[in-house]
């Protein structure tokens, strides 16, 4: 599993929303008590630079381990879906005739 599958972005980018919105959180019970007075704009760019981060560290994490965004591979994702026609093209001679590439040459 690489990264260049839409499975893998789905899981990367619940991650990131999920960062995203406990940041603020974080940020909102961190000695703001009133709603109205929280600098959003200052708690925005943190959140939007942890969210980044989760998705960086997803990356990172599917390429060491190969298995999807999560280092330990808790979360295994599905394999992709085969090409359509890439059945056809593994489909050997029926005719017995070797094309030349088995591995005594043929």
């Amino acid at each position: 599993m690489t990264f260049w599958t839409a499975a893998f972005w789905r899981a990367a980018a619940e991650r990131a929303v999920k960062s995203f919105a406990y940041s603020l959180l974080g940020m909102l019970g961190g000695g703001v008590t009133n709603i109205v007075e929280m600098p959003w704009l200052s708690a925005a760019k943190v959140a939007a630079g942890v969210a980044v981060i989760s998705v960086l560290g997803s990356i990172v994490s599917s390429s060491a381990t190969g298995g999807g965004p999560s280092l330990t591979n808790a979360e295994e994702l599905p394999p992709p879906a085969p090409e359509p026609g890439a059945d056809e093209r593994l489909v050997q001679p029926s005719n017995g005739i070797s094309d030349g590439g088995g591995v005594m040459g043929g």
